[in-house]
């Protein structure tokens, strides 16, 4: 070959359109769903309409300085993921929120049709799809603000950063059908002060929640006295709550199967909503719980009218209720339970149940037996938000007016466009 010919690379494939993407995604959405539609017969204007009126996500915007570029890329592309994942079942099939905004598309576009066509916005036809394209909105639109909201708790770390996101549907205008979500990511640094624990200056965090609003990011945690009986003897009713950085290492050290985002979560689950405290030996003690299951507690004290928890106790602690009950009833000291490791969450997971039968039953008697049921889970950041997205999605509700979807079965809804054969 002459030294001068350059051999030529083979042209890519050509990249499918926009459109002509939308038109596969339709197909493939509608078989998920429901087997009653050709849509080979569709005329090129209904196509055309359906794209106008399918949804734009829209790249996430910084809405504050203390959101990096690096950090929007992490968003948009954990977003993207999440919009694409096939994660919520409508009877055998597991469809994707992509999925889902699909047939609104579909359900608009004949809504739109039906109505020139009977020239009644009353008629049947024309009512049954608006409440299907009603329903395919609100769930893709509770499921969408549900993502982020997903991703906000896993990335916000009390003693780094906490993050927020506020979602809103850009204006339609009549030449612009076209539906848009809009995204902005907020930043806000961790709020970090000194206080003095036993005559030293130590670091401690203020614990928030995210919220969806751009006037208020994030909303501070705050406990009610009555809830700490006798243990605070100040004036004030509510009293802001902190956490030590010795408290946060202990839980990565004893929660040791999970990882930062998962620890974050954790923290969420156990703080939104602070509703009730125990107390033992004089100390005033906050159950923490995953997967439902209680595993160990914070420990609470005061300091400058404020409520700080100081450290995490793993629940075989022997300054907890469960450890002394072990303590009692095994002999192990503390030195004991250090050695053998079971102030750690993977001893428990990781035990043996046909090997050590005896050790089992008494972990049993001391309190322990819940521990076992954590055998069979996966300890990953989605699996946890998974296990409770009910609540996940009751804490998103109370800020999104807009749609009440507590209720919706979308079971019900395609098996009533079957019956009826409106799709």
């Amino acid at each position: 070959m002459p030294a001068n010919k350059i051999r030529k690379k083979p042209a890519p494939p050509p990249v499918m359109g926009e459109y002509k993407h939308f038109l596969k995604g339709v197909n493939e959405a509608m078989s998920l769903i429901t087997s009653t539609r050709d849509l080979s017969d569709l005329s090129h204007e209904f196509k055309r309409k359906m794209f106008d009126y399918s949804i734009k996500i829209c790249s996430p915007e910084a809405g504050n300085e203390y959101v990096t570029s690096r950090e929007l890329k992490l968003f948009s592309e954990k977003s993207k993921s999440n919009y694409h994942e096939r994660t919520y079942k409508i009877g055998e099939k597991l469809v994707s929120n992509y999925h889902l905004q699909l047939i609104h598309a579909y359900a608009q576009a004949r809504t739109s049709e039906l109505e020139k066509k009977t020239g009644d916005k009353m008629h049947p036809d024309v009512l049954a799809f608006q409440r299907v394209k009603k329903v395919f909105m609100e769930v893709f639109y509770v499921r969408f603000v549900l993502d982020y909201f997903k991703m906000v708790t896993r990335l916000s770390n009390p003693d780094q950063k906490y993050y927020s996101a506020n979602i809103r549907m850009a204006p339609l205008f009549k030449d612009k059908p076209k539906l848009e979500m809009m995204c902005t990511v907020y930043g806000i640094p961790a709020q970090k002060c000194l206080m003095k624990i036993n005559g030293t200056l130590r670091p401690v965090f203020r614990l928030g929640k995210a919220v969806s609003s751009h006037t208020q990011p994030v909303v501070w945690i705050s406990v009610n006295v009555s809830l700490i009986c006798n243990f605070y003897k100040g004036n004030k009713q509510e009293l802001d709550v902190y956490i030590q950085s010795h408290a946060l290492t202990r839980l990565r050290e004893r929660l040791d199967l999970l990882d930062q985002e998962a620890i974050n979560y954790a923290l969420w689950e156990n703080m939104h909503t602070i509703k009730q405290f125990e107390t033992y030996n004089g100390y005033l003690l906050l159950p923490f719980k995953v997967f439902g299951i209680k595993i160990g507690y914070l420990v609470a004290n005061f300091a400058d009218d404020k409520l700080l928890f100081r450290t995490f106790l793993f629940i075989t602690h022997n300054s907890s209720p469960e450890g002394t009950r072990l303590r009692k009833i095994t002999g192990l000291g503390k030195e004991d339970i250090t050695y053998w490791h079971i102030d750690r969450l993977s001893t428990f997971v990781n035990l043996k149940e046909e090997k050590y039968p005896g050790l089992l039953g008494l972990f049993a008697k001391a309190g322990l037996g819940k521990l076992m049921d954590l055998k069979n889970k996966e300890f990953t950041i989605d699996s946890m938000q998974t296990a409770n997205l009910d609540g996940l999605t009751e804490y998103i509700n109370r800020g999104k007016n807009e749609f009440n979807l507590m209720n919706l079965d979308l079971d019900t809804m395609v098996n009533e466009m079957e019956e009826e054969r409106i799709i």
